[in-house]
């Protein structure tokens, strides 16, 4: 999960991520119909740098137990896990094509749509360029943008070996 350089480009962030995802997902569609890759969608948990196992444990244990919880003790478990790092989901494109086998980290090409120059070792600066002048999603840019970074990565599929 990116960090932000101030809490105005978060806002910015969170406006624009549902979009791209959207996009990203669409044009990473196009492609596959384009080409003889074939993809299935695989989803994992990201947990926050420096969750131990036993947290990662915990986290588990509690979810479990507020499945069939009642209202009340519901209530005592998710205080329990406010006070514990959360996971957020991670989504994987899964690429094949024959024997070999590639794989798409979407939140990432999501990250690389959304921000100038992503790297996840620097905080996050919107790409205002996808903004307009009133600060709403510029869908075009968005799906440009979006459309060129999946091009990129399809290309370095069949560049990277298997």
């Amino acid at each position: 999960m990116p960090t932000f350089v101030d809490p105005f480009q978060q806002h910015q962030a969170e406006q624009l991520l549902q979009p791209a995802l959207i996009r990203v997902v669409d044009n990473l569609r196009k492609a596959m119909e384009a080409s003889n890759w074939i993809g299935t969608y695989e989803e994992h948990l990201l947990w926050p740098e420096g969750t131990t196992d036993a947290e990662q444990e915990q986290v588990r244990q509690i979810a479990a137990q507020l499945e069939d919880a009642d209202p009340e003790t519901a209530q005592q478990l998710q205080e329990q896990l406010s006070h514990l790092p959360m996971p957020f989901p991670g989504y994987e494109l899964r690429l094949s094509q024959g024997e070999h086998t590639q794989h798409i980290d979407v939140w990432n090409l999501c990250y690389q749509v959304c921000f100038t120059h992503y790297s996840p070792d620097t905080p996050a600066e919107v790409d205002s360029r996808l903004l307009d002048e009133v600060g709403d999603v510029d869908w075009l840019a968005l799906d440009e943008k979006a459309h060129r970074l999946v091009q990129a990565a399809f290309a370095q599929l069949s560049q990277s070996p298997a």
